[in-house]
């Protein structure tokens, strides 16, 4: 692959990142599970002992996330093409999860912080690059319980 066209790929690599930040954080997610390829796996280690496949992960994730607000952010990627349809990155990640009164609150909490780095892989597939795997390695996770209600 010339200089050119691995630059290209790290830039549509770049932008699928992107969109899977703003898709989950939008709550988007017929959007979201299209970045995925089908046989695509998630494991992030404080929700799962083990990956898990994107459909299985498209199902807990709605009603997981359900009233609550996300913001992610990532930076510094080290993107690595392999070749002309593989490629891997490694991306520090933040992220901050708010969950109001009332709502279910991800493992109960009212806020979530963490810190780390996202470790993925890629393939293209029908011209597009998309999510082979995804494995989240925090460096830092605090979590605020909600308040317990008092009748």
């Amino acid at each position: 692959m010339d200089d050119i066209r691995r630059l290209a790929a790290m830039e549509e690599i770049k932008i699928l990142k992107a969109r899977y930040c703003r898709f989950v954080d939008t709550q988007d997610w017929p959007a979201f599970r299209a970045l995925f390829a089908d046989e695509a796996t998630l494991f992030f280690p404080e929700n799962y002992d083990q990956a898990a496949t994107i459909d299985a992960f498209m199902e807990g994730v709605g009603p997981a996330l359900e009233g609550g607000v996300t913001v992610h952010h990532v930076m510094a990627p080290e993107i690595e093409i392999l070749d002309e349809e593989n490629a891997r990155a490694v991306w520090a990640m933040q992220d901050a999860l708010y969950f109001p009164p009332g709502t279910r609150g991800l493992a109960g909490a009212s806020e979530i912080h963490g810190a780390g780095h996202y470790h993925e892989t890629y393939v293209r597939r029908g011209g597009k690059w998309l999510f082979a795997s995804v494995r989240l390695s925090r460096l830092r996770l605090a979590v605020e319980a909600q308040p317990r209600r008092v009748d």
